[in-house]
């Protein structure tokens, strides 16, 4: 797995100094996900309640437990950026990486996250998808309750008119617990793609109510799975 890691880093890096270059980096960003799992020996089960359009944007927005949601999220067909917290930027390698590609918010600095919002916008405009975890980062304590969403993904999503996916991961905490990061236990790791969310109106009660209606489509789902599941099957299923 290491190995594999390493032989993709190589071609991420050289992609990440050009722009022209990024879709062939995300591509193989899929690639590099896809193949964590394969290696991992984890299966992957795909849920969709809709049908992707590769001419669309779309904010991808998806709950956090577990460091598995990362390689998890990045399983989406089309090519997206991520908006992630700063830290990650400064992993030898892969924080160069990161920093190029994707884009990076230091949220306790008001001018980081307008320069986050300006970035994203950009992004979008230039036809990419965007990937956010909106509760900023691996926050719950009382797993499988969400904790409150962040401003930032919806706020974008009024302001550009662009749709938002919820993205469930019932048990990837299962798999992969955050305090137990050495100790993965086996189990499927399950995708749920909701229908998208559009925005409705352009003010702070419409950015509001649009963050509520994603937590309430992504809470609704996580109740609806027992905290210990045990799936061995791979399936991939459309609705």
């Amino acid at each position: 797995m290491a190995s594999f890691f390493f032989i993709l880093i190589i071609p991420l890096t050289l992609c990440a100094n050009f722009k022209v270059c990024h879709r062939l980096a995300l591509k193989i960003n899929y690639f590099w996900a896809w193949g964590f799992f394969k290696l991992s020996l984890i299966p992957v089960r795909k849920i969709w309640h809709f049908e992707p359009q590769r001419n669309h944007n779309y904010i991808l927005c998806a709950n956090h437990f577990s460091y598995l949601d990362i390689p998890a999220l990045g399983l989406f067909p089309y090519p997206f950026k991520f908006v992630g917290k700063s830290q990650l930027a400064k992993i030898p390698v892969f924080g160069f990486m990161y920093r190029k590609i994707h884009i990076t918010v230091n949220r306790t600095s008001f001018k980081s996250r307008g320069e986050t919002l300006a970035k994203a916008r950009k992004i979008l405009n230039d036809g990419f998808n965007l990937g956010f975890f909106p509760e900023g980062g691996i926050r719950s304590k009382e797993y499988p309750v969400m904790v409150d969403f962040k401003d930032g993904a919806f706020r974008l999503a009024v302001e550009s008119n662009t749709p938002i996916v919820p993205i469930t991961f019932p048990n990837n905490y299962n798999i992969l617990a955050d305090d137990a990061i050495m100790e993965m236990k086996h189990g499927t790791c399950t995708i749920i793609y909701h229908e998208p969310i559009f925005p409705d109106g352009s003010t702070e009660a419409d950015i509001k109510k649009l963050k509520n209606d994603v937590f309430r489509v992504i809470q609704s789902e996580l109740n609806h799975h027992p905290i210990h599941q045990k799936r061995t099957d791979f399936e991939i299923h459309k609705k």
